[in-house]
C-alpha cells in the first residue's frame, strides 16, 4: 500500500488487460500526431525552437502521466506557460544582456533552469498538501487570464504571419503598433501560407471525423505548398532542420544569488498558472468518469514533469486541454495512454523531422492565431460581466494586467484578485432585516406589538457582521425598534472577534434601551457564546432555538417594557430589571 502511495502507477500496473492496452495505444497513436505540431507551434511562441517543443511531449509527459492523481490528464506545452517564458526572456537580462539577445546555445540553459525550479516549486506544494488552494482561483480571474493570453498569442504572431521584417518587440501594444505601421511591407506569400493553414484545418476539422488530425495534415499541405512555391526564395521563413535524435540531457547555468532572484518570479508565475490549469482540467477529466482525484498528488506529478523537461531538454508545461479532452473521447482507459503518446513522439519524431524543416513559419503562425480565436469563450465572458459587479470587476482588472503588465506579474495579480475576492465574500455575511410578510415570521403570535426588529445573520458572524448589522438599525424607519431578535441558526462559524462584536453591540442595544433576543440554533455557535460569556449576560429568557420560540419571547417581552419618556423598564428572564438610557449595560 506504501510502495503504491509512492508510484502510483503501480497500481494501473496491477490487472492491466489486453484491452486496455489497446483502447489506449489506439487513443495515444491519435492524439500524437494532433499533440507534435502544437508543441511546435507553442516552442515558437514561447521564442525558442520548436525542437525543444517536441522534447517537451517526450519524457516529461510520461513522468507526469504515471505519479498523476488522473488518469486521463496529459501534460505537455501550452500557450500560457509559452507566453510567460517569452515575457521572461523579454524582461530578464544576464550580464545586462537580455535572455531573447542570447544566442540560442547560451539562453536555453536559463530556460532549462526555469523548468527545473518551476518543478521543485510543485512539488514543494504537492507535498505541502496545497493541492486544493487552486480552488480559490475565482472563475472570472481564469476567464480574463484565458481571453488575455489570446490576445497575447495573437499579437505575438501577426509579425509572423505577415512576414515582416524586423525583430519581435515584447508587449502586445508594440507589436500591434509595429503591424500597423510596418503593414505596406506585409509578405503576400507568408499571409497566404497562414491563411491557407487556418482554412484548411477549419475544412478538416468540421467535414473529416474528430479523430482526424487536422492541424497535422494542415502543416503538410503547407510544406508542400512552400515547396511548390519555392517560398523560401520570396522571403517566407523556414523552420529549418531538427536533430533526429533522443532528447539530449541539459543542465541549468551554475546557480548564484542574483539569477535565483531573476528566475523565482517567472518560475512561481508558472508554477501557479500551471498548478491551476492541471488541478481544473484534472479534476474536470476526473468528473467526467466519476473518478477520484488528489489535488496535491497531481502537483507533486506537474513538477517532476517539469524537473523532467529541465533535465531532457524540454521547455516547461502543465496539464493540456487539447491533449486531455481527446483521451476521454478516444477511449482511452488509463493513464498508459498518455504513457504511450510520450513514446510515440520520439519514432514520429525521426519520420517527420525532413517535413518539419521545410514547414514555412507563417503557417505555424495560423495555427496559433486559430488557437488564440478558440481559446476566447464569449459565454463565459458574459457570464463574468453580468453576473456581479465584484465578477466585472476582477474580469476587466485581470484582463487588463495581462495586457499591460509583465505576465509573472499578470499572474499574481490574478491570484491576489480572488484572494481578494474570497476574503471579501467571506468576510461580508449578509445582514437581512426581515419585513413582517416574511415566510420566517408565518408563525408570530396574533397580539405580537409592534417594533420587533428581526435580523437574520448569514455566513459567518464576526465584526463586519455586526458593523453591518449596527447601521443597518440606525437608518431610519418607519417604526422604531423596540426590540431586536438576531436569527443566529444560519451562522456556521464565529471567532473571538465576532463573538467580542455581538457582545458589545447588545450592550449598546442595551444602553438604547432595546432589549435583543438571540435565536441560535446551532450547537458549536451556542457552545461558543456559551464560553465567550455572552450567554450568561443574556440569561435563558432572552436566548431562542427557533424563530418561533423566539418571537413568542419578544411578544412576552414587549408586552412587559414601560417607558416614561427616555427611560424604559427591561425585564430579564426571572425577575424586572430597570434600565434606562446610555447609562445602562449587561454588567
Amino acid at each position: 500500500m506504501h510502495a503504491r502511495k509512492i508510484l502510483p502507477f503501480l497500481s494501473t500496473l496491477h490487472g492491466y488487460s489486453l484491452g486496455d492496452l489497446r483502447a489506449d495505444f489506439t487513443a495515444a497513436f491519435t492524439v500524437t500526431p494532433m499533440a507534435i505540431p502544437q508543441a511546435m507551434a507553442y516552442a515558437m511562441m514561447a521564442g525558442v525552437h520548436p525542437q525543444y517543443g517536441i522534447y517537451a511531449c517526450m519524457l516529461p509527459v510520461i513522468v507526469a502521466a504515471l505519479w498523476g492523481s488522473s488518469r486521463f490528464l496529459a501534460a505537455g506545452p501550452t500557450n500560457a506557460i509559452s507566453m510567460i517564458l517569452f515575457s521572461t526572456m523579454a524582461t530578464v537580462s544576464v550580464g545586462g544582456v537580455l535572455l531573447s539577445g542570447l544566442p540560442e546555445e547560451a539562453r536555453m540553459p536559463y530556460i532549462f533552469g526555469l523548468a527545473l525550479l518551476c518543478g521543485l516549486l510543485q512539488v514543494g506544494m504537492g507535498l505541502a498538501r496545497l493541492g486544493d488552494l487552486a480552488n480559490y482561483i475565482s472563475h472570472s480571474v481564469m476567464v480574463a487570464f484565458a481571453t488575455g493570453m489570446a490576445f497575447l498569442i495573437a499579437g505575438s504572431q501577426i509579425k509572423a504571419a505577415l512576414g515582416l521584417p524586423g525583430a519581435q518587440p515584447a508587449g502586445f501594444f508594440p507589436q500591434i503598433w509595429l503591424a500597423m505601421r510596418q503593414l505596406d511591407q506585409t509578405n503576400c506569400w507568408s499571409l497566404l501560407l497562414a491563411l491557407q493553414t487556418i482554412f484548411l484545418i477549419l475544412v478538416f476539422s468540421r467535414c473529416i471525423s474528430r479523430r482526424f488530425p487536422s492541424t497535422l495534415a494542415a502543416l503538410a499541405i503547407a510544406t508542400l505548398t512552400a515547396m511548390t512555391l519555392d517560398a523560401q526564395s520570396k522571403g517566407v521563413t523556414l523552420v529549418g532542420a531538427i536533430p533526429s535524435i533522443v532528447p539530449p540531457l541539459s543542465l541549468p547555468p551554475a546557480l548564484s544569488l542574483g539569477l535565483f532572484k531573476d528566475l523565482f518570479m517567472p518560475a512561481l508565475a508558472i508554477a501557479l498558472l500551471g498548478a491551476v490549469q492541471s488541478l481544473a482540467i484534472g479534476k474536470q477529466m476526473a468528473a467526467i468518469k466519476g473518478d477520484s482525484f488528489s489535488g496535491s498528488q497531481e502537483l507533486i506529478a506537474q513538477g517532476l514533469g517539469n524537473i523532467t523537461a529541465g533535465l531532457t531538454s524540454g521547455i516547461p508545461g502543465c496539464g493540456s486541454f487539447t491533449r486531455s479532452a481527446p483521451m476521454v473521447t478516444l477511449g482511452a482507459h488509463t493513464r498508459m495512454g498518455s504513457v504511450f503518446s510520450g513514446l510515440l513522439a520520439l519514432p514520429m519524431l525521426f519520420v517527420l523531422a525532413p517535413m518539419i524543416s521545410r514547414l514555412p513559419m507563417p503557417a505555424l503562425a495560423g495555427v496559433l492565431l486559430l488557437i488564440a480565436a478558440q481559446s476566447i469563450d464569449p459565454r463565459a465572458i458574459r457570464l463574468c460581466l453580468v453576473a456581479t459587479r465584484v465578477d466585472r470587476a476582477v474580469l476587466l482588472l485581470t484582463f487588463a494586467a495581462t495586457l499591460v503588465l509583465h505576465l509573472e506579474q499578470a499572474v499574481l495579480v490574478g491570484v491576489l484578485l480572488s484572494l481578494i475576492l474570497y476574503i471579501y465574500k467571506t468576510s461580508h455575511p449578509r445582514v437581512l432585516r426581515l419585513r413582517p410578510n416574511d415566510p420566517l415570521l408565518r408563525n408570530a403570535p396574533p397580539d405580537m406589538p409592534p417594533g420587533v426588529a428581526v435580523y437574520v445573520i448569514e455566513g459567518t458572524l464576526f465584526f463586519g457582521a455586526i458593523h453591518e448589522l449596527e447601521r443597518q438599525l440606525e437608518e431610519v424607519d418607519r417604526e422604531p425598534a423596540r426590540l431586536v431578535l438576531l436569527h443566529l441558526t444560519r451562522v456556521f462559524w464565529l471567532d473571538a472577534s465576532g463573538a467580542h462584536a455581538l457582545e458589545q453591540f447588545v450592550e449598546r442595544c442595551y444602553a438604547r434601551s432595546l432589549p435583543v433576543i438571540l435565536v441560535v440554533g446551532g450547537r458549536n455557535v451556542r457552545d461558543i457564546l456559551r464560553r465567550t460569556g455572552i450567554l450568561d449576560h443574556l440569561s435563558s429568557g432572552f436566548v431562542a432555538d427557533s424563530m418561533d420560540q423566539g418571537l413568542q419571547l419578544a411578544s412576552g417581552l414587549l408586552q412587559r417594557i414601560t417607558c416614561r419618556g427616555d427611560v424604559c423598564d427591561l425585564p430579564p428572564a426571572g425577575q424586572p430589571q430597570a434600565t434606562s438610557g446610555p447609562s445602562s449595560n449587561l454588567r
